[in-house]
């Protein structure tokens, strides 16, 4: 990998193949660069692909390709830059107090002429995406999608479009507060455009829409009201 770029905290190590980015203050991490095969044991967690875990709090997330080829191209990636501007767009909105898991390290295997790339974050416990929350009816339905719609508008406040953005890619914890999941597909700009925060607004309603239409949630009949007063009138 030319021209690597150093993030601030992190370490690089790199043997053969083999290039791990990982959090400097815990060197333990360095142990993972040697294991064989795929990192962490499955568990029940899903995302865009099945998600491993290793103890005792860590989550491994595989990048996959989506869309229609993705069952040919797989795991396979020409470059590992979409994995680095993933840990940039995490760091830049942690450091702004945006909620997102945190990235403890990214492990890119060199496989002739692509990548497997692994990304190892910080388990959130006991969250679900907020899909499976809104499956069963609640009584904070419009409550939560309001925040939706500000959590939105703070990732655009700080330039970042998500060009994934949709209802599986938000968890919700505990405290009942929104997480931002998967920036593999995210950009940072100094300025968002307008009409790229409109394109992901619109995403990311049609998204609701369309496990609406399927029967997989129940939301009441003024979400979208709320969800657009939520964007409009964002939790700093």
């Amino acid at each position: 990998m030319k021209g690597d770029r150093v993030f601030p905290g992190f370490a690089t190590y790199r043997k053969g193949n083999l290039t791990l980015v990982y959090r400097s203050g815990m060197p333990l991490l360095k142990d993972i660069a040697g294991a064989t095969g795929p990192l962490g044991q499955p568990s029940d967690l899903m995302g865009r692909a099945r998600l491993n875990i290793m103890e005792p709090d860590m989550v491994v997330r595989p990048l996959m390709h989506g869309g229609l080829f993705r069952h040919v191209t797989g795991w396979r990636f020409l470059s590992a830059a979409r994995s680095m501007r993933e840990l940039d767009v995490s760091i830049h909105l942690a450091s702004h107090g945006v909620p997102t898991p945190e990235i403890l390290a990214v492990r890119m295997t060199k496989k002739g002429w692509f990548y497997r790339i692994e990304v190892v974050s910080r388990l959130v416990p006991d969250a679900v995406d907020l899909l499976t929350y809104l499956e069963s009816p609640r009584d904070d339905s419009r409550e939560l999608v309001g925040k939706a719609g500000a959590l939105i508008r703070r990732i655009h406040d700080l330039g970042v479009y998500h060009a994934d953005l949709h209802i599986k890619n938000l968890l919700l914890d505990n405290d009942a507060t929104l997480w931002i999941l998967d920036l593999d597909k995210a950009h940072r700009f100094d300025r968002l455009p307008a009409f790229m925060k409109q394109l992901n607004v619109k995403r990311f309603i049609s998204s609701v829409k369309k496990w609406q239409k399927k029967g997989r949630i129940i939301l009441p009949a003024a979400w979208e009201l709320s969800f657009r007063s939520g964007y409009e009138l964002p939790e700093h």
